[in-house]
Protein backbone atom coordinates (compact mmCIF):
# COMPACT_ATOMS: atom_id res chain seq x y z
CA UNK A 1 0.00 0.00 0.00
CA UNK A 2 1.19 3.45 -0.86
CA UNK A 3 0.98 4.98 2.61
CA UNK A 4 -0.84 4.82 5.87
CA UNK A 5 -4.52 5.60 5.61
CA UNK A 6 -5.80 9.06 6.55
CA UNK A 7 -9.25 10.57 6.73
CA UNK A 8 -11.29 13.74 7.01
CA UNK A 9 -13.92 13.75 9.76
CA UNK A 10 -16.94 15.99 10.25
CA UNK A 11 -18.71 15.44 13.58
CA UNK A 12 -19.01 18.91 15.18
CA UNK A 13 -20.89 22.08 14.41
CA UNK A 14 -17.58 23.80 13.65
CA UNK A 15 -16.94 21.22 10.91
CA UNK A 16 -20.34 21.53 9.23
CA UNK A 17 -20.54 25.33 9.23
CA UNK A 18 -17.54 25.43 6.87
CA UNK A 19 -19.88 24.12 4.18
CA UNK A 20 -23.12 25.64 2.89
CA UNK A 21 -26.66 24.45 2.41
CA UNK A 22 -30.18 25.25 1.29
CA UNK A 23 -33.16 23.98 3.25
CA UNK A 24 -30.99 22.61 6.06
CA UNK A 25 -30.11 23.67 9.60
CA UNK A 26 -26.70 23.25 11.22
CA UNK A 27 -26.23 22.84 14.97
CA UNK A 28 -24.28 20.78 17.51
CA UNK A 29 -26.00 17.59 16.32
CA UNK A 30 -24.95 18.04 12.67
CA UNK A 31 -27.15 18.91 9.68
CA UNK A 32 -30.89 18.30 9.33
CA UNK A 33 -33.74 19.30 7.04
CA UNK A 34 -35.06 22.69 8.10
CA UNK A 35 -38.58 23.00 9.51
CA UNK A 36 -41.13 23.51 6.78
CA UNK A 37 -38.94 21.93 4.09
CA UNK A 38 -39.24 18.50 2.49
CA UNK A 39 -35.75 18.48 0.97
CA UNK A 40 -32.40 20.00 1.76
CA UNK A 41 -29.06 20.22 -0.05
CA UNK A 42 -25.73 20.58 1.71
CA UNK A 43 -22.33 21.16 0.07
CA UNK A 44 -19.23 20.37 2.11
CA UNK A 45 -16.10 22.42 1.89
CA UNK A 46 -13.45 21.28 -0.60
CA UNK A 47 -11.12 18.75 1.05
CA UNK A 48 -7.41 18.82 0.18
CA UNK A 49 -5.46 15.57 0.69
CA UNK A 50 -2.20 17.23 -0.37
CA UNK A 51 -1.25 14.88 -3.23
CA UNK A 52 -2.28 14.95 -6.87
CA UNK A 53 -3.86 11.88 -8.35
CA UNK A 54 -4.92 10.48 -4.99
CA UNK A 55 -7.43 7.64 -5.17
CA UNK A 56 -10.09 8.16 -2.52
CA UNK A 57 -11.01 5.02 -0.63
CA UNK A 58 -14.19 5.04 1.46
CA UNK A 59 -17.11 7.22 2.59
CA UNK A 60 -19.01 6.61 5.84
CA UNK A 61 -21.99 8.51 7.24
CA UNK A 62 -24.01 8.35 10.44
CA UNK A 63 -27.33 9.92 11.37
CA UNK A 64 -31.06 9.17 11.62
CA UNK A 65 -33.31 7.92 8.83
CA UNK A 66 -30.52 7.91 6.25
CA UNK A 67 -31.62 4.81 4.34
CA UNK A 68 -33.58 5.78 1.25
CA UNK A 69 -33.60 9.46 2.25
CA UNK A 70 -30.03 10.54 1.51
CA UNK A 71 -27.96 10.63 -1.67
CA UNK A 72 -24.40 11.89 -2.11
CA UNK A 73 -22.71 13.18 -5.24
CA UNK A 74 -18.90 13.10 -5.20
CA UNK A 75 -16.73 15.63 -7.04
CA UNK A 76 -12.95 15.22 -7.32
CA UNK A 77 -10.15 16.88 -9.31
CA UNK A 78 -6.49 17.85 -9.08
CA UNK A 79 -7.39 21.55 -9.27
CA UNK A 80 -9.32 23.11 -6.40
CA UNK A 81 -11.34 25.42 -8.60
CA UNK A 82 -12.29 22.55 -10.90
CA UNK A 83 -13.35 20.34 -7.95
CA UNK A 84 -15.88 23.01 -6.99
CA UNK A 85 -17.65 22.73 -10.37
CA UNK A 86 -20.29 20.28 -11.58
CA UNK A 87 -17.99 18.88 -14.29
CA UNK A 88 -15.82 17.18 -11.65
CA UNK A 89 -18.62 14.76 -10.76
CA UNK A 90 -17.40 11.21 -10.14
CA UNK A 91 -20.62 9.49 -9.14
CA UNK A 92 -23.77 9.56 -7.07
CA UNK A 93 -24.49 7.13 -4.24
CA UNK A 94 -27.78 6.41 -2.47
CA UNK A 95 -27.91 5.12 1.11
CA UNK A 96 -24.29 6.18 1.64
CA UNK A 97 -23.80 4.84 5.17
CA UNK A 98 -20.77 2.88 3.90
CA UNK A 99 -19.50 3.34 0.32
CA UNK A 100 -16.31 2.28 -1.46
CA UNK A 101 -15.29 5.20 -3.69
CA UNK A 102 -14.32 3.33 -6.84
CA UNK A 103 -12.64 5.44 -9.52
CA UNK A 104 -12.63 8.69 -7.50
CA UNK A 105 -9.25 10.40 -8.13
CA UNK A 106 -7.87 13.85 -7.47
CA UNK A 107 -6.17 15.95 -4.85
CA UNK A 108 -9.38 17.81 -4.02
CA UNK A 109 -12.77 16.33 -3.16
CA UNK A 110 -16.20 17.81 -2.44
CA UNK A 111 -19.53 16.25 -1.46
CA UNK A 112 -23.07 17.38 -2.28
CA UNK A 113 -25.58 15.75 0.06
CA UNK A 114 -29.28 15.70 -0.69
CA UNK A 115 -31.72 14.92 2.12
CA UNK A 116 -35.38 14.07 1.56
CA UNK A 117 -38.09 13.95 4.20
CA UNK A 118 -40.56 11.10 3.78
CA UNK A 119 -43.57 10.38 5.94
CA UNK A 120 -42.88 13.43 8.10
CA UNK A 121 -39.79 11.87 9.73
CA UNK A 122 -36.81 14.10 10.36
CA UNK A 123 -33.63 13.27 8.45
CA UNK A 124 -30.34 14.28 10.06
CA UNK A 125 -26.65 13.66 9.50
CA UNK A 126 -24.26 13.75 12.46
CA UNK A 127 -20.98 12.28 11.16
CA UNK A 128 -19.11 12.11 7.84
CA UNK A 129 -15.81 10.29 7.40
CA UNK A 130 -13.84 10.27 4.14
CA UNK A 131 -10.90 7.84 3.98
CA UNK A 132 -7.89 8.05 1.62
CA UNK A 133 -5.79 6.93 -0.19
CA UNK A 134 -7.38 3.87 -1.74
CA UNK A 135 -6.22 0.74 0.07
CA UNK A 136 -7.22 -2.66 -1.19
CA UNK A 137 -6.45 -6.17 -0.04
CA UNK A 138 -5.85 -7.02 -3.67
CA UNK A 139 -2.30 -5.75 -3.19
CA UNK A 140 -1.61 -8.62 -0.81
CA UNK A 141 -2.40 -11.23 -3.49
CA UNK A 142 0.06 -12.54 -6.08
CA UNK A 143 0.78 -10.28 -9.05
CA UNK A 144 -1.30 -12.41 -11.40
CA UNK A 145 -4.46 -11.15 -9.66
CA UNK A 146 -3.48 -7.53 -10.26
CA UNK A 147 -1.77 -7.32 -13.61
CA UNK A 148 -5.05 -7.12 -15.53
CA UNK A 149 -7.14 -5.67 -12.72
CA UNK A 150 -9.65 -2.96 -13.54
CA UNK A 151 -11.12 -0.37 -11.23
CA UNK A 152 -14.40 -2.24 -10.99
CA UNK A 153 -12.96 -5.73 -10.68
CA UNK A 154 -15.31 -8.12 -8.91
CA UNK A 155 -12.52 -9.60 -6.79
CA UNK A 156 -11.51 -6.21 -5.43
CA UNK A 157 -15.08 -5.27 -4.55
CA UNK A 158 -15.66 -8.68 -2.97
CA UNK A 159 -12.55 -8.37 -0.79
CA UNK A 160 -13.65 -4.83 0.06
CA UNK A 161 -16.60 -6.20 2.07
CA UNK A 162 -14.31 -8.08 4.46
CA UNK A 163 -11.74 -5.28 4.42
CA UNK A 164 -14.37 -2.80 5.62
CA UNK A 165 -15.42 -5.13 8.45
CA UNK A 166 -11.80 -5.61 9.46
CA UNK A 167 -11.03 -1.86 9.40
CA UNK A 168 -14.11 -1.01 11.48
CA UNK A 169 -13.26 -3.70 14.03
CA UNK A 170 -9.65 -2.51 14.23
CA UNK A 171 -10.77 1.08 14.76
CA UNK A 172 -13.15 -0.03 17.51
CA UNK A 173 -10.36 -1.95 19.25
CA UNK A 174 -8.07 1.09 19.03
CA UNK A 175 -10.77 3.21 20.68
CA UNK A 176 -11.24 0.86 23.65
CA UNK A 177 -8.83 2.75 25.98
CA UNK A 178 -10.92 5.90 25.47
CA UNK A 179 -14.02 4.04 26.63
CA UNK A 180 -12.54 3.93 30.12
CA UNK A 181 -11.64 7.62 30.23
CA UNK A 182 -14.20 10.02 31.75
CA UNK A 183 -12.25 12.93 30.22
CA UNK A 184 -12.99 12.03 26.59
CA UNK A 185 -16.38 10.32 26.60
CA UNK A 186 -19.73 12.07 26.72
CA UNK A 187 -23.38 11.48 25.98
CA UNK A 188 -24.32 7.85 25.44
CA UNK A 189 -20.71 6.69 25.85
CA UNK A 190 -20.45 8.36 29.27
CA UNK A 191 -23.78 6.79 30.25
CA UNK A 192 -22.43 3.35 29.33
CA UNK A 193 -19.23 4.02 31.27
CA UNK A 194 -21.34 5.02 34.27
CA UNK A 195 -23.09 1.65 34.12
CA UNK A 196 -19.76 -0.19 33.99
CA UNK A 197 -18.63 1.60 37.15
CA UNK A 198 -21.93 0.80 38.85
CA UNK A 199 -23.07 4.38 39.51
CA UNK A 200 -26.41 4.24 41.29
CA UNK A 201 -29.26 6.69 40.62
CA UNK A 202 -27.45 8.03 37.58
CA UNK A 203 -30.26 10.46 36.83
CA UNK A 204 -29.26 12.47 39.94
CA UNK A 205 -25.86 13.41 38.50
CA UNK A 206 -25.04 15.76 35.66
CA UNK A 207 -22.24 15.08 33.18
CA UNK A 208 -19.44 16.77 35.14
CA UNK A 209 -20.50 15.07 38.37
CA UNK A 210 -20.46 11.69 36.64
CA UNK A 211 -16.96 12.37 35.37
CA UNK A 212 -15.85 13.14 38.92
CA UNK A 213 -17.40 9.95 40.33
CA UNK A 214 -15.82 7.78 37.65
CA UNK A 215 -12.42 9.46 37.97
CA UNK A 216 -12.39 8.92 41.75
CA UNK A 217 -14.21 5.58 41.75
CA UNK A 218 -11.34 3.58 43.29
CA UNK A 219 -10.86 6.00 46.18
CA UNK A 220 -14.58 6.44 46.83
CA UNK A 221 -15.12 2.69 46.88
CA UNK A 222 -12.64 2.39 49.75
CA UNK A 223 -14.55 4.86 51.94
CA UNK A 224 -18.06 3.84 50.93
CA UNK A 225 -20.44 3.64 53.87
CA UNK A 226 -18.48 6.15 55.97
CA UNK A 227 -19.33 9.67 57.06
CA UNK A 228 -16.63 11.01 54.71
CA UNK A 229 -18.33 9.29 51.78
CA UNK A 230 -21.73 10.75 52.63
CA UNK A 231 -20.33 14.25 53.02
CA UNK A 232 -18.32 14.12 49.79
CA UNK A 233 -21.28 12.96 47.69
CA UNK A 234 -23.58 15.60 49.15
CA UNK A 235 -21.00 18.34 48.64
CA UNK A 236 -20.60 17.21 45.01
CA UNK A 237 -24.36 17.38 44.48
CA UNK A 238 -25.32 20.49 46.45
CA UNK A 239 -22.08 22.44 46.80
CA UNK A 240 -22.78 22.70 50.56
CA UNK A 241 -20.85 21.30 53.49
CA UNK A 242 -22.99 18.98 55.59
CA UNK A 243 -22.27 17.69 59.10
CA UNK A 244 -22.65 14.13 60.33
CA UNK A 245 -23.21 13.41 64.03
CA UNK A 246 -22.76 9.77 65.03
CA UNK A 247 -23.79 8.06 68.25
CA UNK A 248 -20.19 7.49 69.29
CA UNK A 249 -19.51 11.22 69.24
CA UNK A 250 -22.22 11.80 71.83
CA UNK A 251 -21.16 9.10 74.34
CA UNK A 252 -18.69 11.34 76.24
CA UNK A 253 -21.53 13.74 77.04
CA UNK A 254 -24.05 11.18 78.32
CA UNK A 255 -24.84 11.59 82.04
CA UNK A 256 -27.89 9.36 82.51
CA UNK A 257 -29.89 12.52 82.90
CA UNK A 258 -31.41 15.48 81.11
CA UNK A 259 -28.38 16.17 78.89
CA UNK A 260 -28.38 12.62 77.54
CA UNK A 261 -32.07 12.72 76.78
CA UNK A 262 -31.77 16.05 75.00
CA UNK A 263 -28.84 14.85 72.85
CA UNK A 264 -30.72 11.73 71.87
CA UNK A 265 -33.76 13.82 71.01
CA UNK A 266 -31.74 16.21 68.84
CA UNK A 267 -29.37 13.78 67.09
CA UNK A 268 -29.49 10.03 67.44
CA UNK A 269 -31.12 7.64 69.88
CA UNK A 270 -28.91 4.62 69.24
CA UNK A 271 -25.73 3.27 67.64
CA UNK A 272 -27.58 2.35 64.41
CA UNK A 273 -28.70 5.89 63.66
CA UNK A 274 -26.84 9.07 62.74
CA UNK A 275 -27.88 12.68 62.21
CA UNK A 276 -27.19 14.68 59.07
CA UNK A 277 -27.21 18.46 59.52
CA UNK A 278 -28.00 20.34 56.31
CA UNK A 279 -27.67 24.11 56.06
CA UNK A 280 -31.00 25.89 55.78
CA UNK A 281 -31.70 27.84 52.60
CA UNK A 282 -34.64 30.02 51.84
CA UNK A 283 -35.11 28.34 48.44
CA UNK A 284 -34.90 24.82 49.88
CA UNK A 285 -37.87 22.78 48.73
CA UNK A 286 -39.14 19.26 49.20
CA UNK A 287 -37.49 18.12 45.99
CA UNK A 288 -34.08 19.24 47.27
CA UNK A 289 -34.55 17.27 50.48
CA UNK A 290 -35.77 14.29 48.45
CA UNK A 291 -32.54 14.29 46.42
CA UNK A 292 -30.47 14.55 49.60
CA UNK A 293 -32.39 11.60 51.02
CA UNK A 294 -31.79 9.53 47.87
CA UNK A 295 -28.04 10.16 48.01
CA UNK A 296 -27.90 9.34 51.72
CA UNK A 297 -29.72 6.04 51.12
CA UNK A 298 -27.19 5.21 48.44
CA UNK A 299 -24.15 6.19 50.49
CA UNK A 300 -24.90 5.02 54.05
CA UNK A 301 -24.45 1.49 55.42
CA UNK A 302 -27.49 -0.71 54.76
CA UNK A 303 -28.22 -1.28 58.47
CA UNK A 304 -28.03 2.39 59.47
CA UNK A 305 -30.87 4.91 59.73
CA UNK A 306 -30.38 8.60 58.98
CA UNK A 307 -32.12 11.53 60.60
CA UNK A 308 -31.92 14.56 58.26
CA UNK A 309 -32.02 17.81 60.24
CA UNK A 310 -32.45 21.23 58.64
CA UNK A 311 -31.80 23.80 61.41
CA UNK A 312 -34.40 26.61 61.34
CA UNK A 313 -33.24 30.14 60.49
CA UNK A 314 -33.59 31.36 64.08
CA UNK A 315 -32.20 30.58 67.53
CA UNK A 316 -33.72 28.70 70.42
CA UNK A 317 -31.80 27.54 73.45
CA UNK A 318 -31.74 23.78 73.64
CA UNK A 319 -32.61 23.44 69.95
CA UNK A 320 -30.56 23.23 66.74
CA UNK A 321 -28.62 26.48 66.91
CA UNK A 322 -25.17 26.55 65.28
CA UNK A 323 -22.76 29.39 64.81
CA UNK A 324 -22.05 29.88 61.12
CA UNK A 325 -24.92 27.67 59.97
CA UNK A 326 -28.12 29.29 61.17
CA UNK A 327 -26.57 32.10 63.19
CA UNK A 328 -23.71 34.56 62.78
CA UNK A 329 -21.99 37.13 64.94
CA UNK A 330 -22.48 40.66 63.62
CA UNK A 331 -20.88 43.88 64.87
CA UNK A 332 -22.77 45.68 67.63
CA UNK A 333 -25.44 48.04 66.38
CA UNK A 334 -27.67 50.27 68.45
CA UNK A 335 -31.40 49.77 68.12
CA UNK A 336 -32.85 52.05 65.47
CA UNK A 337 -36.49 52.22 64.44
CA UNK A 338 -35.80 52.54 60.72
CA UNK A 339 -38.10 49.80 59.40
CA UNK A 340 -35.20 47.39 58.93
CA UNK A 341 -34.97 45.95 62.45
CA UNK A 342 -37.23 43.41 64.08
CA UNK A 343 -37.50 41.60 67.40
CA UNK A 344 -39.20 38.28 66.63
CA UNK A 345 -40.48 35.93 69.34
CA UNK A 346 -40.01 38.67 71.95
CA UNK A 347 -42.36 40.36 74.43
CA UNK A 348 -41.66 43.38 76.55
CA UNK A 349 -43.67 42.95 79.78
CA UNK A 350 -44.56 45.58 82.27
CA UNK A 351 -45.61 45.22 85.90
CA UNK A 352 -47.94 42.35 86.78
CA UNK A 353 -47.64 40.92 83.28
CA UNK A 354 -49.13 43.95 81.57
CA UNK A 355 -47.80 45.07 78.21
Amino acid sequence: MARRGSYFLLNKKEDFVRGSGVGVTIDERGIAIADGCDTGVYDTRVFDCGERGTEWHRLLMEGIHLSGNVSVTVYAADEEAYAATETAEKGTYREPEDVLLTGVRGRYLRLRIRLERRGGAQVALSRIKICFPRQTWLSYLPEIYREHAREDTFLERYLGIFQSLYEDMTEEIMRIPRRFSPFTENGAALEELSKWFGLEDRELWNEEQRRYLIRHAARLLQIRGTAEYVKELLFLKTGRTVYVVEYGQLLPYFDDGETEERLKHLYTSGPYEFALLVEHREQEDNNGLYVIGKIVEMAKPAYMACRIVVPPPYLFLGQHSYLGMNSVLNPYRTLCLDGKCAMPFSMVAGEEGGQ
